[in-house]
């Protein structure tokens, strides 16, 4: 692929590890586990592959401040503020809360845009709605102050975050041939859609038939499918290319009410988890994307002679809210 400019923010490539008392507790299939989390510490996650290329972007459009936005404890906006830190960018971050007003305390992602100095503005889920109407609007108040704004849409899930997951499922595929044994699926988180079309595109573009499940942890599978397919879109038209078709699974069966919000029963098993790889798992995203594999498994969809990978994309000091 003939890239655009990118910036290397992320420790790459980051490791893929099988975890076999998993296995033996479990049954089923041998799982492997991409480590994403192992992007960085601060920078953790595959958040920040995706900012690689909108944060070049940045730069040599002469962006002096950088908006996006994203819930309360959205991974995508720690790292775009510590990012931004790193390179000098000011980060102006519009956070959703469930009253628009800043929570009573600060802890996990949103403690640590805190502390790289980011300019948090507070918006109601109703607010939310029209995100990219408010970022255009203080862009454009920037612009008339004199500033240099840069707009990062939500996850940074467009056609330049999409580059980034498509080089990082790139670097899995070439991983994966260490694998003994037949690989039955690759698994990730779904939300915003630029994962998803990161790895559809490389998937498709590659000729590499292992099926793809998405499980999604916020929205019902017709709203995630219409993001991915709305990022491919967007792709085509730029490159020219046709659009891809991917072998490509939208799991939305175990969403448990929407972002953010979840069951006992799941973390009951994300704590199992944990106990079992030593790996954290926060509950709005990895945790709950591993809860839907560990029911799968239970439902005998896999082959005992199956190798599963399922990407960690981070999200760690979710653990600590």
């Amino acid at each position: 692929m003939e890239l655009p400019p990118r910036i290397r923010l992320a420790q790459q490539p980051t490791p893929l590890q099988e975890y076999p008392r998993l296995r033996e507790a479990w049954g089923g299939p041998h799982i492997w586990v991409k480590r994403d989390d192992l992007t960085g510490f601060g920078l953790s996650g595959n958040k920040v592959r995706k900012l690689e290329f909108h944060l070049a972007a940045a730069q040599d459009a002469g962006a002096d401040v950088v908006i996006t936005c994203g819930g309360i404890q959205s991974n995508h906006c720690r790292a775009t503020a510590l990012a931004c830190a790193r390179l000098g960018f000011d980060a102006m971050l519009f956070l959703r809360t469930p009253d628009g007003r800043p929570p009573v305390a600060s802890t996990g992602n949103h403690r640590l845009c805190e502390m790289a100095g980011a300019d948090i503005r507070y918006v109601t889920p109703e607010q939310y709605q029209d995100r990219d109407a408010i970022m255009r609007g203080e862009a454009a108040a920037l612009v008339d102050r004199g500033r240099s704004p840069w707009v990062i849409p939500e996850g940074a899930s467009d056609v330049l975050g999409m580059w980034g997951m498509a080089l990082a499922y790139q670097e899995m595929m070439d991983q994966s041939v260490t694998i003994g044994g037949r690989v039955a699926e690759v698994w990730h988180t779904a939300s915003s859609g630029g994962t998803t079309a990161g790895f559809g595109w490389a998937a498709d573009r590659a000729g590499f038939s292992t099926p793809q499940v998405a499980v999604s942890i916020s929205d019902p599978v017709d709203e995630l499918r219409a993001r991915v397919e709305a990022i491919w879109s967007d792709a085509v038209a730029g490159t020219g290319d046709a659009m891809p078709e991917p072998d490509l699974e939208y799991l939305g069966k175990y969403l448990s009410g929407g972002y953010g919000v979840v069951s006992e029963e799941q973390r009951h098993v994300q704590a199992k988890i944990t106990r079992l790889t030593g790996l954290l798992f926060d509950g709005t995203y990895t945790g709950k994307a591993f809860y839907a594999l560990r029911r799968e498994i239970a439902t005998g969809r896999f082959r005992d002679d199956d190798h599963v990978i399922f990407w960690h994309t981070g999200g760690g000091f979710g653990v600590l809210v």
